[in-house]
């Protein structure tokens, strides 16, 4: 199936290639299901979620009408489900082009909460495991959130090249929780766009919520009375 992402240039066709995000986290939180749908929202039906291991949560990600499995990255390449691969590692030597993209099936984005200082944790589970069944590239050597690598990857997949996109670390968010303002820290690396981060729409009070709710209790979504139904994640 062909896609094609919507640019204000215009529309860049990618072949049949498909966007897989490879689930690596123990439960589905609120924080990371933000990240997954922005995913959806420049990539459509073109996305695919692996290593879903969870039955409730596999049902919760068919809810953005993609294509969920519970086999991961690594068994479907070794399967030869898949063949020609790109796994995005921040370990990876060379930084992604758009040439790279043109005679792949599947690009790979690990779905991973990042750690401040990162852990490596897309090279241990991915990449390391794939060797030379794929090619690796980075979009830089800073950590940037899942929203943020697929953001790139589509600027790169409509021609952009890396070292023209306006990447910066960190970013301060203000958000009022009642009588109170609230600055919350985040280590990670975000686009901008106009000079403006560029985030998913409920990204703040997603973000919010974490820190000062969920810090408190479990962030599941799988274990909460508050699982969003499938409607109301399209």
């Amino acid at each position: 199936m062909s896609f094609s992402i919507k640019l204000s240039g215009g529309e860049f066709l990618v072949g049949s290639t498909k966007v897989v995000v490879e689930h690596l986290e123990e439960c589905l939180s609120p924080w990371l299901l933000s990240e997954y749908k922005y995913v959806v929202k420049l990539f459509g039906k073109s996305t695919v979620f692996t290593n879903v291991r969870d039955p409730v949560t596999r049902n919760i990600l068919r809810g953005l009408n993609v294509e969920v499995t519970e086999k991961s990255i690594v068994e479907l390449v070794t399967e030869g489900v898949i063949g020609r691969v790109i796994v995005l590692d921040p370990r990876a030597r060379d930084g992604l082009k758009p040439e790279d993209l043109r005679e792949v099936d599947v690009v790979v984005i690990g779905g991973i909460m990042g750690e401040h200082p990162p852990k490596g944790r897309t090279y241990a589970s991915i990449t390391s495991k794939l060797r030379l069944k794929c090619l690796v590239r980075n979009l830089g050597k800073l950590q940037l959130t899942i929203a943020g690598t697929a953001y790139v990857l589509s600027k790169i997949a409509g021609g952009v090249l890396l070292e023209e996109l306006d990447i910066k670390f960190g970013l301060r968010l203000s958000v009022n929780i009642g009588n109170y303002e609230v600055s919350i820290e985040l280590p990670y690396a975000f686009p901008y766009e106009n000079g403006v981060p560029v985030l998913p729409e409920d990204y703040m009070e997603v973000v919010s919520r974490r820190s000062t709710v969920f810090e408190a209790r479990s962030g599941c979504l799988e274990q909460s009375n508050n699982t969003p139904s499938t409607t109301s994640l399209r």
